[in-house]
C-alpha cells in the first residue's frame, strides 16, 4: 500500500486494522502455546527425572517466556486501539519487550546447552547444573532492567505521546538510535551463540559419526531445529533493523506473522518431537483414563479374567471388565 496516496482517514483505518490483526494473532498464539505449555510442564514436573534435567527445565522456561509475551502482546494492541493514557502503553510494552528477549535468549542456552552436552559430557554435569538457577533469575533481571533503561533513554529523547501517534501500526516504541543499536547488538550474539553451538554440535555428530547418509532423522532433526531458530532471530532482527518509517509497515507486519507462526510452532517442535517428552505424555494420559475409569466403577479397577482357550487355539479369548467373551 503506497503511503504517498494514502488520506489520513485511509491512513488511520489502515492502522486500525493491523492493530486488530495483531491483536488477533497473539490472542490466537497465546491460547494454543499456554494450552500447549501447560500440558508439556505438568507432564515434566510429575517426572522426577525430567524435571532435574536442563533442557526440559529451558523447554518449560522457554514456552512460559512465549505465553507471557503473546499475552502482553494481546494487551498492548488492545490498549492500542482503545487509546488509553500513553504511561499503561510504555508498562506493557517495556515488561512485553523484556519478555519477549527472554524468549530469544532461552533459545539461544537451550542451543548451548545441547552443544555442551555432547560436546563436553564428562563436565557437563558440573558445569552447567551448577549456574542453573542464577542464569535463570540472570534472564529475567537483565531483561527487564534493560528494557526499563531503554525507555527511559527514549523518553528523555522525545515525548510519548508524539512516539505512540507515529507508531501505532506496528507497535514499537523503542525506536531510537540507542534503543535500536542495542536490539540489534543483543540478537546479533545471540544468533552468533546458536551458529556456533550448532556448528560445534554438527562437528561433533560427523566425527562420532551420528550424520552419515543412515541417519536422516539427526540431519532431519538439526534442520527443523535451524529453521525454527532462524524464524525466530530473522523477524525481530528485521523489525528492529529497519526502523518506524511508515514505508516500512507491511513489512514489520509480515515479519511479524512469522515471528508469530515460529513461536506457535515451538511446542511441536521442541516439545512433541521429543521422543521421551511423548512417551511420558501418552503415560500420563493412560493414567488419566485409567482414573476416570475407576471414578466411574465406584473405585473399581478393571478385573482382568484369565480363562483357558481351546487346545486348538483356533479361539480368540477377549478380556473385559465385564468377564470373558469367547469368539
Amino acid at each position: 500500500m503506497n503511503s504517498t496516496n494514502q488520506t489520513p482517514s485511509d491512513e488511520s483505518n489502515f492502522i486500525q486494522i493491523l492493530v486488530t490483526a495483531k491483536a488477533g494473532l497473539y490472542f490466537v498464539n497465546f491460547i494454543f502455546i499456554t494450552a500447549m505449555g501447560i500440558l508439556i510442564i505438568k507432564t515434566v514436573r510429575q517426572n522426577s527425572n525430567m524435571k532435574k534435567e536442563i533442557r526440559y527445565i529451558l523447554l518449560c522456561h522457554h514456552l512460559l517466556c512465549s505465553s507471557l509475551s503473546c499475552c502482553f502482546g494481546t494487551m498492548l494492541n488492545a490498549v492500542q486501539n482503545a487509546k488509553v493514557q500513553t504511561f499503561w502503553i510504555w508498562i506493557i510494552f517495556g515488561v512485553q519487550t523484556a519478555v519477549g528477549e527472554s524468549v530469544l535468549i532461552t533459545l539461544a542456552l537451550m542451543a548451548l546447552n545441547t552443544c555442551f552436552a555432547v560436546c563436553q559430557p564428562l563436565r557437563y554435569f558440573a558445569l552447567v547444573h551448577s549456574f542453573k538457577n542464577k542464569v535463570m533469575v540472570s534472564i529475567w533481571v537483565v531483561t527487564m532492567l534493560k528494557a526499563l533503561c531503554l525507555i527511559l533513554v527514549e523518553r528523555t529523547e522525545k515525548n510519548p505521546m508524539d512516539i505512540y501517534k507515529a507508531e501505532a501500526s506496528c507497535p514499537t516504541i523503542l525506536g531510537g538510535n540507542f534503543a535500536t543499536i542495542s536490539g540489534i547488538i543483543l540478537i546479533s550474539l545471540l544468533a552468533a551463540t546458536i551458529i556456533i553451538s550448532y556448528f560445534f554440535l554438527c562437528r561433533e555428530g560427523k566425527i562420532a559419526g551420528h550424520f552419515n547418509n543412515s541417519n536422516k532423522k539427526a540431519r532431519k532433526t538439526i534442520i527443523i531445529h535451524a529453521l525454527q531458530m532462524s524464524f525466530h532471530i530473522l523477524p525481530p532482527l528485521i523489525i528492529t533493523a529497519i526502523g518506524k518509517e511508515a514505508k516500512h509497515t507491511n513489512i514489520r507486519f509480515g515479519a511479524f506473522v512469522v515471528f508469530c507462526f515460529a513461536q506457535s510452532f515451538s511446542p511441536i517442535v521442541y516439545g512433541l518431537r521429543n521422543k521421551e517428552l511423548k512417551d511420558k505424555m501418552c503415560i500420563r494420559q493412560d493414567r488419566c483414563q485409567y482414573s476416570n475409569y475407576s471414578v466411574n466403577n465406584n473405585n473399581i479397577p478393571p478385573e482382568v479374567f484369565i480363562t483357558e482357550c481351546s487346545a486348538d487355539r483356533n479361539a480368540i479369548c477377549q478380556c473385559t471388565s465385564e468377564g470373558p467373551q469367547r469368539q
